[in-house]
């Protein structure tokens, strides 16, 4: 019960930073036509989906920043799953599926979508570096989760 708590608790905690990191801590780049707006008009227009931008096109980062958050939400599901889940084995392969779901976070930011290509604009300089730390936080953490629940798996002695 211990490591399902303590495991689970982790792995939602750092699903919650991944959402957090892109939108609130270190936050990408907003749309042009939100950028461009007074400030209480832009805060209603982002709590609003906005596809399209007829000024111009959206920077990476916010596509970026969007995927993430999926992930983080991904990642907190399976925390959740991991904490009402009894049996050994299926929080093992819980724990593998967020050591390669941490892969997929961190091809994001640097492979799949990018951020902008400005050196010194914030999300190259702060959310990029965030979230690669993130997600090698989550591959530490599910790879020893993993190799805990091997080692408490051949104590129950089956054969």
């Amino acid at each position: 019960m211990k490591n399902r708590l303590i495991s689970s608790l982790l792995f939602i905690i750092i699903g919650a930073l991944l959402i957090l990191v892109p939108l609130y801590i270190v936050p990408v780049c907003p749309p042009p036509e939100v950028a461009s707006m007074p400030t209480d008009m832009a805060n209603n227009m982002m709590n609003h989906e906005m596809a399209h931008s007829p000024s111009g096109t959206i920077m990476k980062c916010f596509w970026t920043a969007r995927a993430e958050v999926g992930i983080g939400i991904v990642v907190i599901a399976i925390g959740l799953l991991i904490l009402f889940s009894r049996t050994v084995f299926v929080r093992m392969g819980l724990s593998m599926a967020l050591a390669c779901i941490s892969f997929f976070t961190t091809a994001i930011p640097t492979i799949l979508i990018g951020v902008c290509p400005g050196a010194m604009m914030l999300c190259n300089m702060g959310t990029k570096p965030a979230l690669i730390l993130l997600s090698a936080l989550l591959l530490v953490v599910a790879i020893i989760n993993t190799l805990y629940l091997n080692k408490a798996s051949k104590k129950l002695n089956f054969r």
